[in-house]
């Protein structure tokens, strides 16, 4: 275990449904000296009002000076050992350089998007990259490019689940069972190369089809199956009342897992995810997991898996032995990246 005398200074956002939160409640429990520097409090989101959205750009470029004045001044006056970042997508590269030069602070970064993608990341969040003594990716995938951006050290450590939030739960009365049932559940955003995954459901009518999340009713042939959003215990309802539980990767960030990768099993659902290497590293194919490759091959193992309860059953208690029993929290995430940090402090200080 690393040493509890370490001072850890975390940046993310505190939703409670975003790892920031996660990381802040695994050092609560783990009990670190911490400090929390919440980006929600910073950057709101305007809502869908124009004037609000015309508002906020207008003012983007001083809430971001705000910000990363705060940061400075917390790191200044915490001296903390380790800065703990989540993805830091609204920390500009000289704040990191000079929190390292007022301290012997060890800068990590949680990267939780592809840092190259300009749809999901910055040119601050590729630019700081060699800032960072640990830059650790959920995509292993990008450890070449990270290496050539000048990473200092790149590790692959993949995302999680929370307990607290994903647990199994199912509908408990006749009015949530009519609200949350279905044979297959899609719980995402609608990426433009997904569609082509869920259109096959317009001729499948034995087949009920739920999705949640943004944007799928932009697509008028699948604004039928469009159910909204599902946040917290909507979520695992909306997981627990499903046969199959399909868990898409987003190609656009390389991603060869996800959250839903763990969420999914955690709460006891039967997960039915895209082949990636790292699913097959993750889980047992055929036995923890059903993996597909095609919109056919979905189609063909849901038709199966919806025949063969207990087959499905089996492999959905496997998969949730496998995630709870198998470090993948978030508290097992911050053990870990706080005693990759140690061998950094053994060294400054030899």
């Amino acid at each position: 275990m690393s040493d509890r005398r370490t001072r850890v200074l975390l940046v993310g956002n505190g939703g409670f449904f975003h790892i920031g939160a996660f990381f802040r409640r695994a050092l609560d429990k783990l009990g670190y000296e911490h400090q929390f520097v919440d980006e929600e409090g910073y950057f709101k989101n305007p809502g869908d009002s124009f004037m609000r959205k015309v508002l906020s750009r207008l003012t983007r470029f001083l809430t971001y000076k705000r910000f990363n004045q705060a940061l400075v001044k917390v790191a200044i006056s915490f001296r903390p050992h380790v800065l703990l970042v989540v993805k830091g997508a609204y920390i500009h590269p000289e704040v990191l350089a000079e929190i390292k030069s007022e301290s012997k602070t060890i800068l990590v970064n949680y990267a939780t998007d592809d840092p190259f993608n300009p749809t999901s990341s910055n040119r601050d969040v590729a630019a700081a990259i060699p800032y960072y003594d640990l830059y650790l990716s959920t995509k292993r995938s990008i450890l070449p490019d990270l290496k050539r951006a000048r990473a200092r050290k790149a590790v692959w450590l993949p995302f999680g689940y929370e307990p607290a939030i994903h647990f199994p739960e199912r509908p408990n009365s006749p009015e949530e069972t009519a609200r949350w049932a279905s044979d297959v559940v899609f719980v995402g955003g609608c990426d433009r190369d997904r569609v082509h995954f869920f259109t096959p459901f317009l001729n499948l009518p034995d087949i009920k089809l739920k999705l949640y999340g943004g944007y799928w009713d932009r697509y008028p042939e699948l604004r039928p199956f469009w159910q909204g959003f599902a946040l917290g215990r909507d979520y695992r309802l909306a997981l627990g009342g499903s046969k199959v539980a399909v868990g898409l990767v987003r190609q656009a960030n390389r991603d060869g897992s996800v959250m839903r990768t763990f969420e999914i099993p955690a709460c006891g659902a039967f997960l039915l995810a895209e082949r990636t290497e790292e699913h097959l590293d993750l889980f047992e194919e055929g036995k923890e997991m059903v993996c597909f490759s095609s919109p056919e091959e979905m189609v063909d193992k849901i038709r199966y898996y919806l025949k063969h309860n207990e087959e499905r059953q089996r492999i959905t208690e496997a998969g949730y032995r496998r995630v709870t029993t198998g470090k993948h929290t978030y508290h097992d995430r911050v053990v870990k990246i706080l005693k990759m940090t140690d061998s950094f402090r053994r060294i400054e200080n030899a």
